[in-house]
């Protein structure tokens, strides 16, 4: 008799959920681990801003702002290294949390996404203020 493929559309599917679940799960507990477990300061203001784990649950991709950063970033460079220094530690502290069998490995990020959008935001906002002096309307 044939063996028939174990892997089919919907537990690739599932899959798929199943990750965005873990993603969010360890966004949410990171986010407390980090606020009330982390002693470093410049860890203080990290905001885990999103979470992709992977189909098969083996790495999570944990992006973060930091509030109040200066705009060249150092905030931020310095949160990331804290992080990465942090990385078995917060592991650590996760999986009981998360009841997982396998607790991803956990890859941290700074999400330089925020920043863009507040930045063309800016610019948007000076255009109309230009427009606006100017006595223009704004096309669209």
């Amino acid at each position: 008799m044939a063996k028939v493929p174990t892997t089919t559309k919907s537990s690739r599917a599932d899959d798929r959920r199943r990750g965005a679940r873990v993603g969010q799960r360890v966004r949410e507990e990171l986010t407390l681990i980090l606020a009330q477990d982390v002693g470093d300061p410049r860890a203080q203001g990290v905001v885990i801003s999103g979470v992709d784990v992977t189909d098969d649950v083996s790495l999570a991709r944990v992006s973060f702002v930091v509030m109040g950063d200066t705009p060249d970033g150092a905030k931020a460079a310095a949160a990331l290294k804290v992080l990465k220094r942090l990385t078995a530690t917060l592991r650590t502290k996760l999986a009981p949390r998360l009841g997982v069998r396998r607790m991803p490995t956990l890859e941290f990020h700074v999400d330089t996404g925020r920043e863009d959008v507040q930045r063309i935001d800016a610019v948007l906002y000076e255009v109309a203020q230009e427009l606006k002096a100017t006595g223009e309307k704004p096309e669209g």
